[in-house]
């Protein structure tokens, strides 16, 4: 028996390999292997032996692929994407390869034949495999074959024997004399071995519990360009997707051995968590907008790399100050979670009736767009809740005022009353040109937002005075619930016992995390603005450090805390013994004319002292953020490493919050279906105060 060289798969019936690329300047790459046996199944192959060049085949329908992330569609020879705003790109299968060595001869290529052509061949192969068995003829008759390429009509495929070493080889049509100057290569039957990273571990786990949209930030402009050496958020989300899969695999097989030793019956695989990608940046930026087209025409031709850093990344917040933009931007972002959602439940038909939940993450300034979608879906609800009940509070239409409306006549009255109120007051939700009519389907289990400058933008918008004056009508309202019979004398000061700290402010959300890099020099912290405006900066809860597996602060966390309580303490006393008893004196009377004069009527006199004095009020107290749902605070910052320098992490600490080790773990942690998620298992304070 003679033996071959490239057969990589002797098979009789050689399974197809399906393969893929975007463009006709890309290599063709091997689909998942379950997805390749999928699209063979749905095949039923009917040849006709009188025409060797046609292939006819009955098709089936579309099949799903990359774990209902796409669509094949064989009969067009396409593949279209269910999640991403990618182009199509192209589908084929293939048996044979044409061989391309690279020059080290260690690398190749594999380049497949069109089907016809791999017919023609497997033909070939099979009558040459037939003739050199102990029953066949001889395969000389074999080796004066050729076979004549259909998609290279210049080129012939034939059977060669190198000493007994049998090879399908490809050659010109024409061969120069004596074959010199002649380029053979090299046939290959079958794909080979391959891997497609993240196959396994998906494949290894259980169905969806939990899909999360995921919005981009600023500079998405700048990260999808060919030039810019930079993954995209979708590049991101697919590297994110393999690394979640990746650990929850881990963890899983090593609760196996833990079961197999103990003789306990093993745990069911985890389940998957899907991260799906809102993209806006370019439905706001198309080149033949006029916004893009009058940019281009006012920007400098200078410097133009820091130009472009200007017009991709900083103009897309000045966009989104804009209220046109802002609201072309929440549109396309609801719009697209919409249609992902109704999307998402077809390929996934009983995702809800199982239990699955959906959640929002923000990145950058896509926090900001998932903070004002909320406010939108907020307003909503509760306008829907209250609006057929005329004695009720009415929440306002635009824009979300905590500010309510007792007697209304008229809808114009309504809004007109709103407009006044917010430029009194502000808001903490966006201004815009009208109000949204489209919210989001549904409430999210989880809110997270990444490096997050919400801070910022609800400080501008003027919310801290809004969110005091929820806190304070809360501390009324408990007020009116103590009985009290005595009209004529002054109401008892209840609130000296325990006042209420924090706005009452909330979000329709299951839980609301704000998590950030100590060092990112975009992210801004949410929590001061749900105390009041008196207390003072020294007073201010310190952000949780986030734990997402519930071990705790770790050791040299710890010792940088313990590290800065002592210089507190020290600086303390040191500035207490420098001060001197003069200085103090003074202080001490000026603060109390300040007090006085705070207290004097537009009369003259003085007036009894209601103001409430917040200082030193948050000491000594756990602080319980309603806003954070379940999750009770608010703020979380991610532990800094062994060797960290903030400086220098600022240069990075922006952008890397998907590969974050603890962001990771902690998405996973939060998402376990069939669990509760309270925060006390996943987080732990910081306790700086």
């Amino acid at each position: 028996m003679p033996t071959w060289e490239g057969i990589e798969d002797a098979a009789t019936m050689l399974p197809r390999i399906w393969l893929t690329r975007a463009k006709d300047s890309d290599v063709w790459k091997p689909l998942r292997k379950i997805d390749c046996k999928a699209l063979n199944e749905s095949r039923d192959f009917l040849v006709l032996p009188a025409v060797l060049s046609t292939n006819v085949f009955i098709l089936g329908e579309e099949i799903l692929i990359d774990g209902g992330r796409a669509i094949a569609d064989p009969k067009n020879g396409t593949i279209r994407f269910n999640y991403v705003s990618r182009p199509e790109t192209k589908l084929m299968s293939a048996t044979w390869f044409v061989k391309e060595e690279k020059k080290n001869q260690k690398e190749f290529t594999l380049h497949p034949l069109p089907e016809a052509d791999s017919w023609q061949v497997e033909q070939l192969y099979q009558n040459a495999v037939r003739a050199s068995s102990s029953l066949g003829e001889g395969l000389d008759d074999i080796l004066k074959e050729e076979v004549i390429l259909e998609s290279e009509p210049n080129s012939k495929v034939c059977l060669v024997n190198n000493a007994g070493l049998l090879s399908m080889r490809k050659r010109p049509l024409k061969s120069s004399f004596l074959g010199f100057g002649e380029v053979q290569v090299f046939l290959q039957r079958g794909y080979g071995q391959y891997t497609i990273e993240g196959e396994d571990e998906e494949n290894a786990l259980g169905d969806i519990t939990h899909a999360i949209f995921v919005i981009h930030g600023i500079g998405e402009t700048m990260w999808n360009k060919e030039e810019v050496n930079t993954m995209s958020m979708v590049e991101e989300l697919d590297l994110l997707r393999m690394i979640v899969n990746k650990k929850k695999i881990v963890a899983w097989r090593e609760e196996c051995k833990k079961c197999e030793k103990q003789k306990r019956p093993l745990p069911q695989p985890p389940n998957r968590i899907e991260f799906l990608p809102i993209e806006w940046y370019d439905k706001v930026r198309s080149p033949s907008h006029s916004l893009v087209t009058s940019l281009t025409a006012v920007t400098l031709s200078s410097i133009p790399a820091l130009r472009s850093i200007a017009n991709d990344v900083i103009f897309d917040v000045l966009m989104y100050l804009t209220p046109e933009f802002c609201e072309a931007i929440l549109e396309c972002v609801t719009t697209q979670i919409v249609e992902l959602f109704s999307i998402f439940q077809k390929v996934n038909p009983l995702f809800i009736a199982t239990g699955g939940k959906f959640s929002i993450i923000g990145h950058s300034l896509g926090s900001v767009i998932a903070w004002d979608i909320l406010s939108i879906l907020k307003d909503s609800t509760e306008r829907n809740i209250s609006k057929f009940d005329v004695e009720n509070s009415v929440y306002l239409d635009i824009p979300a005022s905590p500010i309510r409306v007792r007697s209304l006549t008229t809808l114009d009255k309504c809004h007109s009353l709103a407009a006044e109120n917010v430029r009194k007051h502000g808001t903490w939700g966006p201004c815009l040109p009208k109000k949204m009519s489209m919210t989001i389907p549904f409430t999210p289990d989880l809110m997270i937002f990444l490096g997050s400058p919400i801070g910022l933008f609800l400080t501008l918008r003027g919310a801290h005075p809004i969110f005091d004056e929820m806190r304070a009508m809360a501390e009324a309202k408990r007020a009116s619930l103590i009985p009290y019979d005595n009209k004529e004398a002054e109401p008892p000061r209840v609130f000296n016992v325990s006042p209420v700290i924090c706005s009452p402010f909330t979000l329709p959300a299951g839980a609301v995390y704000n998590i950030f890099h100590p060092s990112d020099p975009v992210a801004y912290r949410i929590e001061p603005l749900l105390l009041p405006e008196g207390v003072g900066t020294h007073e201010l809860p310190s952000p949780l450090f986030l734990s997402p597996d519930g071990r705790g602060v770790r050791l040299h966390v710890k010792a940088r805390q313990v590290g800065d309580q002592l210089f507190k303490q020290f600086g303390s006393l040191s500035y207490l013994f420098d001060k001197s008893v003069e200085n103090a004196a003074s202080a001490t009377a000026d603060a109390d004319a300040a007090r006085k004069k705070a207290n004097l009527r537009s009369d003259g006199k003085e007036k009894a002292n209601n103001m409430r004095t917040f200082s030193g009020c948050i000491k000594g107290r756990e602080c319980s953020f309603q806003l954070g749902g379940r999750s009770t605070r608010v703020d979380f910052q991610i532990q800094p490493g062994v060797i960290d320098n903030e400086y220098i992490s600022a240069v990075t600490a922006h952008s890397s919050y998907f590969s974050n080790d603890d962001v990771v773990d902690f998405i996973i942690f939060n998402t376990r279906p069939n669990e509760d998620k309270l925060l006390q298992s996943s987080v732990v304070g910081s306790s700086s105060f």
